[in-house]
C-alpha cells in the first residue's frame, strides 16, 4: 500500500538489503573483536589473531610477546575491521544522514580511506574507525532513531579508544591500558547492539512489505 511506503520513508529506515547488510557486518565486527581475545590463551605466530586494540593494550600494560614494531605489522585482521565496519556504518546512512548529510558521508568515508593510509603506510589509519565511530555516535545522539544508551556507548567506546591510541608510547602510556580494555568491551557492545537494530530495521520493513501486498 503507497502509504506504508511513505511511513517508512518518514522515520528513515535503511532499505531492507542495506540494513541486512550493516547488520550482518555489525554482527562480524563483534564476532573478529572477540575472537582476538583468544590470542591471550591461545598461542600463535607472529600476531596470531590479536588486532591493532589487542597490541595497544599489550604494548601498554606490558604484557604478552609481541614481534618486534608491531603496529607497522600489516595484520589481515585490521583490514577486515576497517573494511566491515566501513560496511556497517553504510548500514547507518539512510537513518543518520537525516541528522548531518555531510557528517554522515565523512563517517562511512573514514574507515576506507583508512584502508588506504594503511596499506600506504604501514601504520596509520587504523584510528579511522574511532574517528568515524565519535563521528556516529553523536549522530546518533542528535536523531531519533536510536536510544540515547546506545549513543553514549558509541561515543565512550571510541574516546577511550582514541585517547589511548594517541596516548600510546607517551608518559601517560600507563593509563592507555585501561582505557583500551574498557573502551574495547564498550566498542563490542555497541556494534552488537547496532547489528541487532539494523537486522530489526531489516525484519520490520519485509514485515510491512509482505503486508502490503496482502
Amino acid at each position: 500500500m503507497p502509504h506504508r511506503k511513505g511511513v517508512s520513508e518518514a522515520t528513515g529506515y535503511p532499505p531492507v538489503g542495506m540494513s541486512r547488510l550493516g547488520g550482518v557486518s555489525a554482527m562480524f565486527v563483534a564476532a573478529v573483536l572477540l575472537a582476538s581475545l583468544l590470542s591471550f590463551v591461545v598461542a600463535l605466530p607472529g600476531l596470531g589473531l590479536r588486532n591493532w586494540l589487542v597490541v595497544l593494550f599489550e604494548l601498554n600494560a606490558g604484557t604478552g610477546s609481541l614481534p618486534v614494531d608491531p603496529l607497522r605489522i600489516l595484520n589481515p585482521l585490521d583490514f577486515a575491521v576497517l573494511v566491515l565496519v566501513g560496511i556497517t556504518f553504510l548500514g547507518l546512512q539512510p537513518a543518520l544522514r537525516r541528522v548531518s548529510r555531510v557528517w554522515m558521508t565523512i563517517a562511512v568515508a573514514m574507515p576506507f580511506a583508512g584502508i588506504a593510509l594503511l596499506a600506504i603506510t604501514r601504520l596509520a589509519g587504523r584510528s579511522t574507525v574511532m574517528g568515524a565511530g565519535l563521528v556516529i555516535g553523536f549522530l546518533m545522539l542528535r536523531g531519533t532513531g536510536f536510544s540515547r544508551p546506545l549513543a553514549y556507548t558509541g561515543i565512550l567506546a571510541n574516546a577511550f579508544l582514541l585517547v589511548a591510541d594517541l596516548t600510546t608510547g607517551t608518559p601517560l602510556a600507563p593509563l592507555a591500558a585501561p582505557l583500551v580494555g574498557v573502551g574495547y568491551v564498550l566498542l563490542v557492545a555497541w556494534f552488537l547492539l547496532i547489528g541487532a537494530r539494523l537486522l530489526g530495521w531489516s525484519g520490520f520493513r519485509r514485515g510491512a512489505h509482505v503486508g502490503g501486498h496482502t
